[in-house]
């Protein structure tokens, strides 16, 4: 049985060229050049999996660069159920220049999705959650993908009393929002664009989460990149700092963080220990090339470094008030 699903909607390749510097209107010729399954949900179910649990992987995916990402999954052991389509997977591009540490990315949007695959979708994620604790449901949404789908997908696990993991930007985390998922991971620009507002202070992050909290939701969980993360919960504001590593790419590090977040969650860490491994599985995943993650034992090698302070956030939010 797989306690976890993860749902990747709009899954890519993810093709990383390095160059010594992108000259724009000229012709380049690459360095090295590497090609990962990308997707959000598809990079928590490799994490989990590196790190000795066994997700169960749900989605769409279309054309040769579908079954490609299906034959990696298959042979990194990943139990996948995606409903394939004709129209080819997209893929998204990661232009790294090297003399100027820097990184492009361009994203495909992805193919449209007509009803009848969605209702093929829908008949998948029913009969995975059916035998589920936790489904995790991350990244874009493809064109013809209702915005509210999130939501609806939402509203069913809820049903089954399974909990929901939501990563996800613009309208896609808003309607989720609404729904009331168990925890969301988003992003500082990410949140800020939800609640229409700059978030430059800690009262304001507070004042934000808050407002997550009275949806009912019960983690929120604030990626601040190299700063660390903030995670809210039960009144308390925990600032978690992040250990220093070289980082070499950043894409993967906020999924790294959700599988971690869901692993302490199905084996019943302290909050603490959940802290300071999620953190830990940002930093470690920064640091490899493309979209890789660390081990289970180089992750756990950085969490002595994560260094927590915590908060109430009753008695800031109430000193803000006076």
């Amino acid at each position: 049985m797989c306690k976890i699903v993860t749902v990747t909607l709009n899954p890519a390749v993810d093709k990383t060229i390095h160059l010594p510097r992108l000259r724009p209107g000229d012709l380049n010729r690459a360095g090295r050049v590497r090609r990962d399954p990308g997707g959000k949900g598809i990079n928590v179910a490799r994490a989990l999996k590196q790190w000795g649990e066994n997700p169960l992987a749900i989605g769409w995916a279309g054309g040769y660069p579908g079954r490609w990402i299906l034959e990696r999954l298959e042979e990194w052991g990943i139990e996948h159920r995606f409903v394939e389509l004709e129209a080819e997977t997209r893929t998204n591009l990661k232009i790294v220049e090297e003399e100027a540490d820097r990184v492009t990315d361009i994203n495909e949007p992805g193919n449209p999705i007509d009803e009848e695959a969605i209702s093929r979708f829908l008949k998948v994620y029913d009969d995975a959650i059916e035998r589920a604790e936790i489904a995790v449901l991350s990244g874009s949404l493809p064109p013809g993908v209702p915005t509210d789908f999130y939501g609806t997908l939402i509203d069913r696990a809820k049903r089954r009393s399974v909990k929901v993991y939501l990563d996800a930007d613009g309208e896609a985390l808003g309607e989720g929002i609404r729904r009331g998922p168990y925890a969301v991971k988003p992003n500082l620009a990410e949140l800020e664009r939800h609640v229409g507002r700059p978030l430059n202070d800690e009262d304001d992050r507070f004042m934000a989460a808050k407002g997550l909290l009275d949806r009912g939701i019960r983690l929120v969980a604030l990626s601040m990149g190299g700063e660390g993360a903030w995670f809210f919960t039960d009144g308390k504001a925990i600032r978690a700092q992040a250990p220093r590593v070289s980082v070499s790419s950043t894409v993967g590090a906020g999924d790294a963080m959700v599988a971690a977040l869901v692993m302490g969650k199905l084996r019943k860490w302290p909050l603490d220990e959940v802290i300071r491994f999620v953190v830990a599985a940002a930093s470690a995943a920064a640091s490899k090339e493309g979209t890789q993650f660390a081990t289970l034992e180089e992750t756990r090698s950085l969490m002595d470094q994560v260094k927590l302070s915590c908060r109430s956030m009753i008695s800031c939010l109430g000193e803000r008030g006076q």
